[in-house]
């Protein structure tokens, strides 16, 4: 039995990618962790290719793209999500931070106070 202390970024990747599959026909799917999968582009800051981050999971289609950011812990870069907000509002998608419900009032706090608009909860 999994429970949520033992889960690892390579099992909700997993859990991500599947979901995906079952509600899309032949989708386009990029992610870390898992074997099989081309590992997501970088996405980078205009002007500073130096500085950038790679989402856990990549999932676009013609009309939209979304991310999937994992948070197995409260330690975030919020740079990476305002990074990531941003990517995906211009591509008409969503940034999708999945994390543990313990941590979702935490988290729902963080995108209130640094006005992260573009970004979905979801929790296990």
């Amino acid at each position: 039995m999994v429970t949520n202390q033992n889960v690892s970024k390579e099992l909700v990747v997993q859990a991500i990618i599947d979901t995906i599959e079952k509600e899309h026909e032949n989708p386009d799917i990029s992610a870390l962790y898992v074997e099989g999968y081309k590992n997501p582009d970088k996405i980078i800051t205009k002007g500073n290719e130096d500085k950038g981050y790679t989402p856990d999971v990549v999932y676009s289609n013609k009309d939209l793209t979304e991310l999937y950011e994992i948070e197995l812990d409260k330690k975030v870069e919020l740079n990476k999500w305002r990074l990531f907000s941003l990517f995906t509002k211009k591509q008409k998608g969503h940034l999708n931070i999945v994390t543990r419900e313990q941590y979702l009032p935490y988290f729902r706090e963080l995108l209130k106070t640094n006005n992260i608009n573009n970004a979905k909860l979801i929790y296990f």
